[in-house]
C-alpha cells in the first residue's frame, strides 16, 4: 500500500439484521474532497445495495415498526432521521451541533437521542458572533475539555425524547420546509450522558453519566439514570465506571462496567466487565471474570428472550427462550472475539468462555439473526469484513457476506512469542516482498492498556510497501491479557514495556538473516511516543526515531490533558522523584538519536505542548530533530484525521525514514556501530521502580463530526481504561 491508496480503504461497522437482508455502514476517506463518506448497504443477494444517500449515514437502527439512523450533508452536523423503514426516512431533528446517539421505543413510536447544546453565543449559534469574539469561559471543574470535541463544560450532552408519528398534511420532516419535530428536553443530572434507552415496554428511559457533578475533583464513576420523571434518579451502584449498558427487562440491567476497585480514581489496567443489576432488590452481580475477562465497548445482544435494539435499539427476539444468555466481544490477546455466556454466569474466567469467532479476527459490531450472528471486523487478509457465524461454538467459517479488498501487495505478518522476565510476549514481524537485507522499524503502540491486533494495518503494509521490515509487540502494560499484565508498568511505565519490544525486536533480528541489523528505526504514538523517547534516551543503536502525538511530559500533563488531573499520577504516582525517572523530558540530554517529532495543533489528550517542550530539549541538547505539527488536528490523526494529512502524515514518515534508512545501505554512524550488539542491562538504573503505587478507567468521547470516521473513540478501543493511544 501507498499511501495515495489511502482512500481504497473502507470500514465496515454497524450490522443491522431485517427480515430479508442485513444492512451494513461502510465509510471510507475520500482524498479528492478531504472528508469521509460513509453510507448504508442492504445485503441480500451477490450484490450489495445502497439504500441511503447522504454524504455521512450511519449508526443504523431497525425495529419491527420504526428504524432511523444518523444523517449528514458534507462538513454539517449529523441529525436523527427516522420512519417506517431505513429507505423512508425523514429529518427528525435540527440541532447546531448535532444529535450523537439515539435508541428508538416501537412500542410509543418515539425516540430518546443526544445532542450537545451550546451556550447561546457559542459556537456559531450567532452568526455575527465569532470564536474570537465569544466571551470568556468561568471554569470551575476539574475537567473541562475532550479530545476530539473542546471544551465541554459550555456545550453539555443533553437526552431528548420525539415523537416520531408523522403529522400529516403539514411541512414537518419535508426536506427544504426548515420544519422538524418537535422535541421534549428531558430533565437530565447535571453531567454529560451518554448511551441512551429504553426498557423494552417502553415505561423507562435511561441514559449514563457521572455519579456526582465534577467540583474540582475527579471522579470516575458513572452508573446509570432513569430520566422521564421531574427529576433524574440515579441507580445506586457499587464504584463502577458504567461504559454501556441495555435492558434484559423493565427491572433488569445489563452493563458493561469496569471495578473501580480501590478508589474513584482506580483505572490502570480495570478489566471491564459483564454485570447484571436488579432494580426490584439492589443486587449487582458480575458475570465475568475481573483478572482475565476484557469485555469490548461494544453493545452486548441478550439471547433467548425478547431484545430492545436491532443495531442501537428496537426490539426483536432472538434464539430460543431457553437459552438465556449475552453475546459480547471479549478483548483477547491479538483479537477482539464473538463469545457467548449465560446470563446466571458468575465471575466465569477467560478459559470457560465460549467463543464464536476466531483467535485472530478483531470484530467492530454484530446483530443475531435467529439462530446465527453477523458481524463486522477486521481480518488478518481484509481492512473489512462482513460475515455470518452460527449462533454456537464449534469449527464452521465464516460466510463471507463482503470482503473488501486490501491493496495489491500486502503482507500478512508473521506471529511470533518471545520469553520474556514477565512472561511470554506475542509480537510480529511483516517483512516486505523480495529479497533483503531489509531495515528495520520498530513501531510501538499507545495506551498503555492497548494493543496491537492481528487485524489488517495500513500503518504495517505502507511501511512494507516502502521496503522496511516492520516489528510490533504488546508489551506488559498492554490489554488483552490479564490485569496484572496491564498493571505491570504501574509506578514504572518505561522499563518493563522497554524490555518487552526490545526483547521482541532482538528475537526477530537473530532468527531472519534478510533483516539488516545496522539499519534500525523506532517509532511510536502517544504512549509508543513515550516509550520511543525512553528507548532512544537508554539505546543508541537506533539510526532515528519517530515520536508522536507523545506522553512526554508528566508534570504538565496534569495541567493541559483533558485526562491529566488523573491520568498521569495514577501512572507514575505522585512522588516527585518517581515522575522524574519516568519522564522522557528529564532523559533528553541522553539522546543521539536524530528524531522526528510528530503531534496535532489541537491534540487535547497529550497536548501540543508535549511536543513543543521535547523538540526545544532535544535542540538544547545538540540532537538532530525536526517538528511537524498538523492544524487542525486531534490525538486521532492517524485512525480519523482529514485523509489529506493523514496521507501527508504517510509521506513525512516515509520521507523520514529514507533519509536515515534507506538509500545504497550507507554505513552506520560511528556511534551507532558502537553501540551495536548491547544488551539491554545497560538500561539507567533510575527506570527502575522503588514502590508500587495505587492502582487505577478510561474517557471516550466519539465524536458526531460527520467528516470524522464513525466508531474512533478517544480512548483505547472497547477499553474502560484512559488511555493515551
Amino acid at each position: 500500500m501507498i499511501p495515495d491508496q489511502l482512500d481504497s480503504l473502507a470500514e465496515y461497522s454497524s450490522p443491522v439484521v431485517r427480515d430479508t437482508d442485513v444492512v451494513i455502514a461502510i465509510a471510507r476517506p475520500d482524498l479528492e474532497t478531504n472528508s469521509y463518506l460513509s453510507q448504508l448497504y442492504a445485503f441480500s443477494g451477490e450484490k450489495p445495495i445502497r439504500i441511503s444517500h447522504n454524504w455521512h449515514d450511519s449508526a443504523p437502527v431497525v425495529t419491527s415498526g420504526w428504524s432511523g439512523f444518523l444523517s449528514a450533508p458534507r462538513k454539517e452536523a449529523a441529525q436523527l432521521y427516522a420512519g417506517p423503514t431505513l429507505e423512508t426516512t425523514h429529518r427528525i431533528t435540527d440541532h447546531h451541533l448535532g444529535v450523537s446517539e439515539f435508541a428508538i421505543d416501537e412500542q410509543g413510536a418515539r425516540a430518546v437521542y443526544v445532542a450537545r447544546i451550546g451556550e447561546p453565543e457559542r459556537y456559531g449559534a450567532d452568526e455575527d458572533v465569532s470564536a474570537a469574539e465569544e466571551p470568556p469561559r468561568r471554569i470551575t471543574s476539574a475537567t473541562y475539555l475532550s479530545n476530539g470535541i473542546g471544551y465541554i463544560r459550555d456545550r453539555p450532552a443533553r437526552a431528548f425524547v420525539v415523537d416520531l408519528v408523522d403529522p400529516g398534511l403539514g411541512k414537518t420532516g419535508v426536506e427544504g420546509s426548515g420544519e422538524v419535530h418537535q422535541s421534549a428536553l428531558l430533565a437530565n443530572p447535571e453531567s454529560d450522558v451518554h448511551d441512551p434507552q429504553f426498557s423494552p415496554g417502553g415505561h423507562r428511559i435511561s441514559v449514563i453519566s457521572a455519579v456526582e457533578p465534577d467540583r474540582g475533583h475527579p471522579d470516575l464513576r458513572t452508573t446509570v439514570w432513569l430520566l422521564g420523571t421531574d427529576a433524574p434518579q440515579a441507580v445506586e451502584l457499587p464504584r463502577l465506571s458504567v461504559q454501556l449498558h441495555r435492558w434484559i427487562d423493565d427491572d433488569t440491567l445489563l452493563l458493561i462496567a469496569a471495578d473501580l476497585t480501590a478508589h474513584e480514581l482506580d483505572f490502570v489496567a480495570q478489566m471491564p466487565g459483564l454485570y447484571v443489576h436488579s432494580l426490584a432488590t439492589g443486587e449487582t452481580r458480575r458475570l465475568t471474570d475481573p483478572e482475565t475477562v476484557a469485555v469490548a465497548q461494544i453493545p452486548p445482544v441478550i439471547v433467548g428472550r425478547a431484545q430492545h435494539g436491532s443495531g442501537a435499539g428496537g426490539s426483536r427476539r432472538n434464539g430460543g427462550a431457553d437459552r438465556d444468555s449475552v453475546v459480547a466481544v471479549i478483548e483477547t490477546d491479538g483479537a477482539a472475539r464473538l463469545a457467548r455466556i449465560p446470563l446466571a454466569a458468575e465471575n466465569l474466567p477467560l478459559d470457560d468462555l465460549e467463543y464464536l469467532t476466531d483467535a485472530t479476527t478483531v470484530v467492530n459490531g454484530f446483530d443475531l439473526d435467529g439462530d446465527a450472528v453477523v458481524f463486522t471486523a477486521v481480518t488478518p487478509q481484509s481492512p473489512a469484513v462482513a460475515a455470518r457465524i452460527p449462533l454456537s461454538a464449534g469449527t464452521a467459517a465464516p460466510a463471507i457476506l463482503q470482503d473488501h479488498p486490501a491493496p495489491s501487495g500486502f503482507v500478512l505478518p508473521e506471529v511470533v512469542r518471545v520469553e520474556g522476565e514477565g512472561g511470554t510476549v506475542t509480537g510480529c514481524l511483516a517483512k516486505p516482498a523480495g529479497e533483503g537485507p531489509f531495515p528495520v522499524v520498530l513501531n510501538i503502540h499507545g495506551g498503555p492498556f492497548s494493543q496491537y491486533t492481528h487485524g489488517w494495518f495500513d500503518e504495517t503494509q505502507v511501511l512494507t510497501s516502502a521496503g522496511y521490515a516492520v516489528v510490533y509487540a504488546n508489551p506488559r502494560g498492554s490489554n488483552g491479557r490479564t490485569r496484572a499484565w496491564g498493571k505491570a508498568v504501574q509506578g514504572n511505565m518505561a522499563e518493563p514495556a522497554m524490555r518487552d519490544v526490545l526483547a521482541v525486536l532482538d528475537h526477530v533480528l537473530a532468527a531472519n538473516p534478510d533483516l539488516d541489523g545496522t539499519r534500525l528505526g523506532v517509532q511510536g504514538g502517544s504512549y509508543g511516543g513515550f516509550l520511543t523517547a525512553m528507548i532512544i534516551a537508554h539505546e543508541h543503536r537506533f539510526r532515528a526515531a519517530i515520536v508522536e502525538r507523545g506522553f512526554l511530559d508528566p508534570r504538565s500533563f496534569i495541567g493541559t490533558s483533558d485526562i491529566g488531573r488523573y491520568f498521569a499520577e495514577e501512572y507514575t504516582s505522585r512522588d516527585a522523584a518517581a515522575i522524574e525517572r519516568q519522564s522522557p523530558l528529564a532523559h533528553t540530554a541522553k539522546v543521539r538519536t536524530p528524531t522526528l517529532v510528530m503531534h496535532s495543533e489541537l491534540d487535547f489528550r497529550c497536548p501540543l505542548e508535549q511536543a513543543q517542550q521535547y523538540y526545544a530539549a532535544l535542540q538544547r541538547a545538540g540532537v538532530k530533530t525536526e517538528l511537524l505539527v498538523f492544524p487542525g488536528e486531534n490525538h486521532e490523526l492517524s485512525r480519523s484525521g482529514q485523509p489529506r494529512h493523514r496521507k501527508q502524515r504517510f509521506d513525512a514518515i516515509l520521507e523520514w525514514w529514507e533519509r536515515h534508512l534507506g538509500g545504497s545501505r550507507s554505513p552506520a554512524p560511528a556511534t551507532v556501530v558502537e553501540e551495536l550488539g548491547e544488551e539491554l542491562d545497560e538500561l539507567d538504573p533510575e527506570l527502575l521502580p522503588e514502590a508500587a503505587v495505587p492502582t487505577g478507567v478510561a474517557l471516550g468521547a466519539r465524536s458526531s463530526d460527520p467528516d470524522v470516521a464513525p466508531g474512533v473513540e478517544a480512548a483505547g478501543a472497547g477499553s474502560a481504561t484512559p488511555t493515551v493511544r
